[in-house]
């Protein structure tokens, strides 16, 4: 053999055996570190446990895990028994090891009834794909409820469609027939949500069902901002539609002194308004009424002391004649006035009523 055949023959040699060297020390910490390595005994899920379903002997088992994967110490659970009988506060997939934080509290009922706190009721309303904010609404989320309603309007004298927010944050506890894939003979078939449950405070329970009853509910996603306002926002067509606005304020946007001043101004515009009264009938005018006044006795003969005035009407004080001496039997026919150059026709018996008055207030000439 020559001596360049044998050169790398032996570096090949050395290279493999480094190799080995390297490979035995990998396999011999590997071992080390595995009897090193002390597993735990833990309770896992044997399939999928729901929210608020109660735990079952069949629902979960106890395997042994390496220690430092699992969870802390005051977490572990070890034994099934710790586990049957009590009531998952969370959901739990399967294979997923059951922690002490996954349970509700001792004694909470399963079901809903173990999801209601105290003083709120479970309330469920329509929804659809609009309405359910496209079925991404998932149980413990966090909405908003608007009902969309048509009233009789009495400042418009109409009926108006109003939308407005009844309840702020408000939990979704469950999902009614959710929307989940089923297997048909096409392929898959989306089924979707019918309804929603709400946790809704007892006083706003019948808010709630009044707002299903009477117009639409409308569900609206919030984030995780958990502020409320105190006002609930609130909107009408005239909000939407600039035409249907209203030119004059309302009333609730004007202040009760306002108010107060406006009726008042109102009322007395009514009062000064001239009512609309029945014309007067047309009747026969009372003829003048005569008196004649001696300034002397009564036998003489003297006309320049007699005095006769002459009043509009038996009835009024408006002069329209004074004269001297007796009447004429033409104007006492005629109840002639020279001073208004009227007439009044006689009636039978009453024409040309005359008094005889005595002047007391002076002396008598005789």
């Amino acid at each position: 053999m020559k001596r360049k055949a044998i050169i790398p023959l032996l570096l090949g040699l050395g290279v493999g055996l480094f190799t080995v060297k390297l490979a035995v020390d990998a396999i011999r910490k590997a071992q080390a570190a595995g009897q090193s390595t002390q597993t735990v005994k833990a309770v896992r899920a044997t399939q999928d446990i729901n929210a608020y379903e109660k735990i079952t002997t069949t629902m979960v088992e106890v395997v042994e895990t390496a220690d430092s994967l699992f969870a802390p110490t005051r977490e572990r659970i070890e034994t099934v028994e710790e586990v049957v009988g009590r009531v998952a506060g969370k959901a739990i997939p399967e294979r997923a090891p059951v922690l002490r934080a996954m349970l509700a509290p001792e004694g909470t009922m399963p079901g809903m009834v173990g999801r209601i706190p105290p003083g709120y009721r479970a309330v469920s309303v329509k929804i659809d794909e609009v309405t359910g904010v496209a079925y991404q609404i998932k149980p413990g989320d966090w909405v908003d409820v608007i009902v969309v309603m048509d009233i009789d309007s009495q400042a418009r004298g109409r009926k108006e469609t109003i939308a407005e927010v009844i309840l702020q944050h408000v939990q979704v506890a469950a999902i009614g027939h959710a929307t989940t894939q089923q297997p048909s003979s096409g392929g898959t078939k989306v089924k979707p949500a019918k309804s929603a449950t709400l946790l809704v405070l007892e006083e706003d329970v019948p808010k709630l069902h009044l707002a299903a009853t009477r117009g639409k509910v409308t569900l609206a996603m919030r984030g995780a901002d958990p502020k409320t306002s105190d006002s609930l926002p609130s909107a009408n067509m005239g909000d939407v539609i600039a035409a249907l606005r209203d030119p004059t304020p309302s009333s609730d946007s004007v202040s009760p002194w306002m108010q107060a001043m406006g009726k008042l101004l109102a009322d007395q515009a009514a009062q000064s308004k001239p009512r609309r009264t029945e014309e007067p009938v047309e009747s026969e005018p009372e003829p003048p009424h005569t008196v004649m006044v001696y300034r002397g006795s009564p036998g003489a003969d003297a006309s320049d002391a007699v005095e006769r005035i002459t009043f509009e009407n038996g009835d009024s004080s408006n002069i329209i004649e004074v004269s001297q001496g007796h009447p004429s039997r033409a104007s006492a026919t005629l109840g002639v006035s020279r001073d208004s150059g009227r007439s009044w026709p006689t009636k039978r018996g009453s024409a040309n009523r005359s008094r005889d008055v005595k002047d007391e207030t002076k002396p008598n000439d005789g």
